[in-house]
């Protein structure tokens, strides 16, 4: 069974991290697609781990379980993702540079267009949102990002699991 969650992570964290990849190569990519996509890898992962270790255990497997192994492999996944964001990022971070850029002039168009901050106040909104935004494309920040979200949808999908084929063991005997 331990095989199964190793498997599933490292694939489901390859795929992540390549449409990651794909996403900083690329001229014209959406970047709401790309999180779609990686959300979708991580649900056919874990749901293909869990049903697999589901039948490695003879047809019956603990929500207990179940919520431990879609946890596993949602960090096992993000383990991948930060190593290949590392390899990417060495030495400097020219890799990320575009899509800072990028970024930085979306951000600029964002703010000059809202009407909620007051225009003395529009330079300040900018240093600020453009700091964040550089932090995501930092090792710490990206670390922290990827395993906070790494968790939160395992977690969350691996409860969905969990009810539809997760057996309450307290009442088996």
């Amino acid at each position: 069974m331990q095989k199964s969650i190793w498997i599933f992570g490292i694939l489901a964290g390859l795929l992540c991290a390549l449409l990651e990849f794909l996403f900083f190569r690329s001229i014209k990519s959406s970047a709401a697609a790309m999180y779609i996509g990686k959300i979708a890898v991580l649900v056919i992962c874990v749901g293909a781990g869990l049903i697999l270790s589901k039948k490695l255990l003879g047809g019956q497997i603990s929500i207990a379980r179940t919520l431990l192994s879609g946890v596993l492999i949602s960090l096992i996944r993000a383990a991948i993702m930060i190593v290949v964001f590392l390899v990417l990022y060495a030495p400097n971070g020219a890799f990320y540079q575009a899509k800072v850029t990028e970024s930085f002039e979306q951000a600029s168009l964002k703010v000059q267009q809202d009407d909620n901050v007051k225009p003395a106040d529009k330079p300040m909104e900018l240093i600020t949102v453009k700091e964040q935004i550089a932090a995501q494309y930092k090792p710490k920040g990206y670390i922290m990002i990827c395993l906070g979200s790494s968790l939160v949808s395992g977690l969350i999908i691996s409860i969905l699991m969990a009810a539809f084929i997760g057996t309450n063991m307290m009442y088996k005997q």
